[in-house]
């Protein structure tokens, strides 16, 4: 194995990409993994959120800004469309082995290893009550994002926006399911997102139901405040949805706090659906010796990223959900761990 420290990342979404930029600035060779044609996975969906040219630090910019940065920074090999199949453990490092496009077979050594696989959105069909492919005015929350990144702010000129209920924790929460976690991101795009409908449109009514709202991370409580003197707040969670003569979304539901049952129509109806570990999470543990906590996300040593294979480090949404600006900061603390690994490693 060459004496030059080499470190494969495996994932090439902004977890990935911000690992790779910590290590090759540090002067490590990196090899960065990407199963897809491009870079940027789940990020990459993610569209500007500003309102009235003020950024409500969604992240999008963010990740933006590391592709160029990863553009511009040398020592960065990236191999698209690879998987990686078996890994070997030698002396050293690692070896592993795996397929690029059109069945190519692959073998590349590595000191050390970061994953960075990244996450899988939860598919509100779950939910049947709530008619997500059904109905035509019950869209996801990931749905609206990529309207308007696709369109820009004229895609809320084609949605009904007089009143718009936002439904949280869908997927999230759910004991039944196996995911009695919160998803961390939900509520805070949910009302970035409302933000931006009601600035297109000033006179929609924007509701939201919940569970509870989540008002952690980067400049939410900004957010947050910004935003709960403009929408209705709703302690309680719809039942079953349905479509009305006149083209509405009807549902009844509990107000919590007062008990009341209450029916209400909407327009349009957005669901915030939450962050699952992804399809493929448990082969990938098996490949590379890892552990999985009781939700399916990668298990690691108490400092979040190192795992109980040595030499081999997490990063991003495999290890828990995250934002964009979160995953970027475990990154960089997987790719310090990396590096304190490598230089022991070196004696």
């Amino acid at each position: 194995m060459s004496d030059r420290p080499r470190v494969a990342v495996i994932g090439g979404g902004i977890a990935g990409i911000a690992a790779a930029l910590n290590l090759a600035q540090r002067g490590i060779g990196v090899i960065l993994i990407e199963r897809e044609a491009q870079l940027g996975g789940n990020a990459s969906t993610v569209c500007c959120k500003a309102v009235e040219g003020v950024c409500q630090h969604c992240g999008g910019c963010l990740f933006r800004d590391h592709l160029r940065a990863l553009q511009n920074t040398e020592g960065i090999h990236t191999l698209l469309e690879t998987r990686i199949g078996r890994v070997e453990r030698r002396e050293g490092g690692f070896l592993l082995h795996g397929q690029q496009a059109q069945a190519k077979p692959l073998s590349l050594e590595a000191h050390a290893v970061i994953l960075a696989t990244g996450f899988d959105p939860i598919s509100p069909l779950g939910k049947g009550p709530y008619g997500y492919g059904l109905l035509p005015h019950v869209i996801t929350g990931r749905d609206l994002e990529a309207l308007l990144q696709a369109q820009g702010r004229k895609a809320c000129d084609d949605l009904p926006l007089n009143r718009v209920a936002f439904i949280q924790c869908v997927g999230s929460r759910d004991e039944h399911n196996g995911r009695g976690y919160c998803s961390q991101v939900c509520c805070r795009y949910a009302l970035r997102l409302a933000r931006v409908l009601k600035e297109h449109s000033p006179k929609a009514e924007m509701t939201f139901f919940k569970m509870d709202l989540q008002t952690s991370g980067r400049d939410m409580a900004a957010t947050w405040a910004a935003a709960k003197g403009a929408f209705r707040v709703i302690a309680g969670l719809p039942a079953i949805l349905e479509g009305t003569a006149e083209g509405a979304i009807s549902f009844r539901y509990e107000e919590v706090l007062t008990s009341r049952q209450i029916r209400e129509s909407f327009d349009l109806v957005v669901l915030a659906t939450g962050i699952q570990p992804r399809a493929d999470a448990a082969e990938v543990a098996e490949q590379f010796g890892l552990n999985q906590d009781p939700s399916g996300f990668f298990a690691t040593a108490p400092d979040g990223t190192s795992t109980l294979t040595p030499g081999i480090f997490v990063a991003g949404c495999c290890q828990a959900p995250r934002s964009i600006a979160e995953s970027i900061a475990h990154a960089q603390e997987a790719a310090q761990a990396c590096m304190r690994y490598l230089q022991r490693e070196a004696g």
